[in-house]
């Protein structure tokens, strides 16, 4: 067993130090983050072919009315998002769950260019290693531009993707935008907050990333946003200087949540904060 995995090891270590792709991405991240390693193992690992029958699977997990396909953890992978994209009989679906699925930037590809799913308002894409190239192909897709909920959790997209997906304009109509545990920075942040493209956003959740006080203050400091209602910043890395810019903003006028767990926030700032609470405008999280 012990040698087994030391040639595992040994291999996975061959790819990170050979593949430009790998070390980019291993530079991006860090591996000691709870996501980072078993993901970008995942992510050189090949799609098997699957013995799953695709259209079987939608006829059985499609909803009566034809508006919502949940294929949460079916594993479909590339292939299978390939096939997806052409089916006709989800030109009515509304709500795409696809968690879980590793469809990897080359499914997101297809699904993007599919006209079968234009009438998409919300899509789920937890854990599909989709990177930025996945992001980059839903954030120019002709087809997919009605979304109001995008929940893109552990996707390994980094500033980046970020870049382009601010560019967009598939997304006005988002109210929900989930974009927790990734790979972004302060600049993938900045790209975000000086984007004009997320009038109708009312919940961005940022939790598990490295926006750090950079990232914060040009939250903080953005005119993007004015449906904003809640606003998930736990575990970035931000200090005082990035909280109190945070709390003290006027740029987010519905603002009603703000959850800035998990950061190094000192005994100062927290009474500050306690004393926000007080006044009841805002919930302001930080335990």
């Amino acid at each position: 067993m012990r040698g087994g995995y030391k040639v595992i090891k040994e291999f996975f270590l061959k790819i990170l130090t050979s593949d430009y792709k790998a070390t980019y991405i291993m530079k991006r991240s860090n591996l000691m983050r709870p996501v980072g390693l078993w993901l970008i193992f995942l992510m050189f690992l090949p799609i098997p072919a699957f013995a799953v029958d695709v259209a079987e699977l939608v006829q059985k997990r499609l909803s009566q009315d034809g508006k919502t396909l949940d294929l949460t953890e079916a594993r479909i992978g590339p292939q299978g998002a390939r096939q997806l994209a052409k089916m006709e009989s989800l030109s009515g679906v509304t709500t795409l769950l696809l968690q879980g699925n590793i469809i990897k930037h080359s499914g997101m590809k297809a699904l993007a260019k599919s006209p079968h799913l234009s009438k998409l308002q919300h899509l789920d894409l937890w854990g599909n290693l989709l990177g930025d190239y996945g992001l980059k192909a839903l954030s120019e897709s002709k087809y997919i531009t009605k979304l109001e909920i995008l929940k893109l959790w552990k996707n390994e997209i980094s500033d980046d993707g970020m870049a382009i997906f601010a560019e967009s304009k598939n997304f006005l109509n988002i109210r929900t935008l989930m974009l927790n545990d990734n790979l972004i920075t302060e600049e993938g942040v900045a790209s975000l907050a000086e984007s004009a493209q997320f009038p109708n956003l009312e919940t961005l959740n940022l939790f598990r990333n490295e926006i750090g006080d950079v990232g914060a203050i040009a939250l903080s400091k953005s005119q993007g946003f004015p449906q904003l209602e809640a606003l998930y910043v736990g575990q970035n890395n931000i200090a005082d200087e990035g909280a109190s810019s945070l709390i003290k903003t006027k740029a987010f006028p519905k603002l009603k949540l703000l959850d800035m767990v998990l950061n190094h926030l000192s005994e100062d700032v927290r009474v500050t904060i306690f004393k926000y609470n007080k006044q009841g405008k805002v919930q302001i999280i930080t335990r």
